[in-house]
């Protein structure tokens, strides 16, 4: 082969066999940078935080949703009235009710929700290592994730309350398998604490002859730095993590702001920020709690709680429609009736109708590439293409995880693959009646 003015050309096939080494050489660099979680994982909707304290914890793990019609009885609130104020139909509400749900993940808190001492430390080791244990975590369902928070490093104890409990686990495991799915780990803020968290992680699992790798972390984003440098922190801890966390309170008082406010334009720019990382890495991102608990105040009357009571339900109803609107696919709760409204709103989120239109636009999609020749197409009335193919394929992949979508259907569309059917078999049979 040779140009118009007869100089010879170097030769075709060596320089594409040159040009896509490379490329494949590049892909095997940047492949550390996906996190590649399990789909379990992607069942976050609602993190159930509790103090690692025996009474409680065995209460938020084997509760969830429990609670909510003898809660609604006390502040004498009907279905028919919360829906109103919700702006859901009442159907969805008394079929909550009717089949009460766990908390997707439950978080043993032994940071914030203790008291600094040396004696409140170990007995929640004690407590987390026996609720991880012997509580019922499933209830018939999909087994709730089991996470544990550990201090931060600025406390200094880090390594003696993760490592006591990861101890304390493994001396009580006959098969050599802990019951811990990962750590929640707060005020992380650069990326060398990640390392230094990982290689504890590490060496705890060698030593104790655990799988290299298996505990999984989830990361608070609670500072400005940690905002600021979020894409590197992810970056550095993908191999482990599997979500990211907005610290709402925390992040306020770190950059200054006057008020712990939610719908601040500030906490709307750092929660913009996690979504984009989470998704660049490929993790769930989540939201922080709605701090006004839907609780009864002992200065009101019955009356007056119940206003409250609605109200409280609203905001935190709200604020998780809102997050996950903002892209966020999960939210923490505190108490079981927050638990009851972030699950509400994430499964409004998935109507039925709505999840057969993205698996059409994925059956019409295939006919036109592969039956039509066509790699952009018009699907009812839509411009669609491998980028709209992609996001209908996400949102299934989502509803699956979720217990939305049937999973042998997801399974021969090949929205998971066939080693995830398990775990999306489970949540299926957990998801709304």
């Amino acid at each position: 082969m040779s140009s118009a003015d007869g100089r010879p050309l170097p030769d075709l096939d060596a320089a594409v066999a040159l040009a896509d080494a490379r490329n494949r050489a590049l892909r095997e660099e940047l492949a550390p940078r996906q996190a590649r979680l399990p789909l379990r994982y992607w069942r976050q909707q609602a993190h159930f935080t509790t103090p690692a304290e025996a009474a409680m914890a065995r209460k938020a793990v084997e509760g969830g949703t429990a609670p909510m019609a003898r809660i609604l009885e006390r502040f004498e609130v009907g279905p028919a009235m919360l829906a109103d104020r919700l702006g859901v139909g009442v159907d969805a509400i008394e079929r909550l009710l009717a089949a009460p749900r766990r908390a997707p993940m439950v978080m043993l808190d032994a940071e914030d929700a203790l008291a600094l001492t040396d004696a409140a430390a170990a007995q929640a080791r004690l407590d987390a290592a026996d609720i991880l244990a012997t509580a019922d975590w499933s209830g018939g369902g999909p087994p709730s994730l089991r996470f544990y928070r550990p201090p931060g490093l600025a406390l200094g104890s880090t390594a003696r309350e993760l490592y006591g409990l990861l101890w304390r686990l493994v001396e009580a495991s006959p098969d050599g398998r802990i019951p811990l799915d990962g750590i929640v780990f707060p005020k992380i803020e650069h990326p060398e604490e990640v390392d230094l968290v990982h290689g504890m992680l590490t060496e705890a699992e060698r030593s104790l002859g655990l799988p290299v790798g298996g505990i999984r972390v989830a990361y608070l984003v609670e500072s400005g730095w940690a905002a600021a440098q979020l894409a590197d922190l992810a970056q550095r801890a993908a191999d482990r993590l599997c979500a990211l966390v907005f610290g709402l309170a925390d992040y306020s008082a770190d950059v200054g702001l006057p008020s712990i406010a939610n719908e601040h334009p500030l906490a709307d720019w750092a929660r913009a920020t996690i979504v984009d990382v989470a998704g660049a890495v490929g993790v769930p991102a989540i939201d922080g709690m709605t701090l006004d608990y839907p609780v009864a105040d002992p200065a009101l009357d019955g009356p007056a709680n119940r206003v409250r009571f609605l109200d409280r339900m609203q905001l935190v109803y709200r604020d998780a429609v809102r997050a996950r609107d903002f892209g966020m696919l999960g939210k923490w709760v505190g108490h079981p009736a927050q638990l009851f409204a972030v699950l509400l709103a994430y499964e409004t989120g998935f109507t039925d109708a709505a999840l057969e239109a993205e698996a059409a636009k994925l059956a019409a999609y295939d006919t036109a590439v592969h039956q039509e020749g066509r790699g952009a197409t018009m699907i009812a009335g839509v411009m669609s293409d491998r980028a709209t193919d992609r996001h209908a394929r996400v949102v299934l992949r989502q509803a699956t995880a979720l217990g939305r979508f049937d999973p042998a259907r997801a399974l021969a569309l090949g929205v998971i693959d066939a080693d995830e059917l398990a775990d999306a078999q489970d949540a299926w049979r957990g998801g709304p009646a």
